[in-house]
């Protein structure tokens, strides 16, 4: 009886310790707003999906252009209930991986995260990957902070959720400023002009015009120049956790 009470007390000083001891903590997330591999070039779209999803979707694969969606479970539709013309947009967002696209974290609601609480980046951050997983049975290591707005507090957050990388940009094409075909195209040229290469771009799935005009002439005046490659490949880096 002596021994037994020993050995409890024995595993009850152990458990104190062991639950007194600090989580491993993850390095904090690591930024990024160019390509690694030379030649490369990451279209991304954020904010969808959106009813020009499939469209996107099309434009894409009938020109063998990969990419990189940073999405949101619930902006301007509500992934896990909402469909389009009878499917599901989880089934939408299902084709797209399957298609050899990479889905990426935009956050659930579209929050910024520089002003949100550890705790309030983690519900946005696993609400989100849920919402990922569930369409397509993995989840995601990249992210877009909304407006590309972050800080410390959320690289350190972001890192201790197994997030590989923040995905800022190299160019941006200021869709969602202008709906101008011309101005894009200058703001394109900005960065294309002075002969650098491994480019990530920003545009925005949720505007017809980004989908009908300035996907094609990025598609046109890039290919054969350019490898398009999703953000995971451009880095070098597995895209899911």
């Amino acid at each position: 009886m002596q021994l037994v009470f020993k050995t409890l007390v024995s595993l009850a000083v152990l458990a104190s310790y062991v639950s007194a001891m600090p989580l491993v903590k993850r390095a904090p997330a690591t930024v990024y707003s160019k390509c690694k591999e030379s030649g490369t070039f990451a279209l991304t779209f954020d904010d969808g999906p959106y009813e020009y999803t499939p469209q996107l979707l099309k434009l894409l694969n009938d020109n063998d252009v990969k990419a990189t969606f940073f999405i949101n479970g619930k902006n301007y539709v509500n992934v896990a209930t909402d469909e389009l013309n009878g499917q599901s947009y989880e089934d939408i967002l299902k084709q797209v991986s399957d298609a050899g696209h990479q889905i990426g974290s935009h956050t659930y609601e579209h929050k910024n995260i520089d002003g949100l609480s550890r705790s309030e980046i983690e519900e946005q951050m696993n609400k989100n990957s849920d919402v990922i997983y569930n369409a397509i049975g993995k989840r995601p290591a990249f992210m877009r902070p909304p407006e590309g707005a972050y800080n410390d507090n959320a690289l350190d957050v972001l890192g201790d959720l197994g997030y590989r990388g923040v995905i800022m940009w190299d160019i941006d094409s200021q869709d969602w400023a202008t709906h101008n075909l011309a101005k894009e195209k200058g703001e394109y040229n900005k960065v294309l002009n002075n002969g650098a290469t491994g480019h990530i771009s920003l545009q925005h799935e949720v505007y017809d015009q980004t989908v009908n005009e300035l996907v094609p002439w990025v598609i046109n005046e890039l290919k054969g120049k350019v490898k398009f490659v999703t953000v995971a490949e451009c880095l070098g880096m597995e895209p899911y956790q």
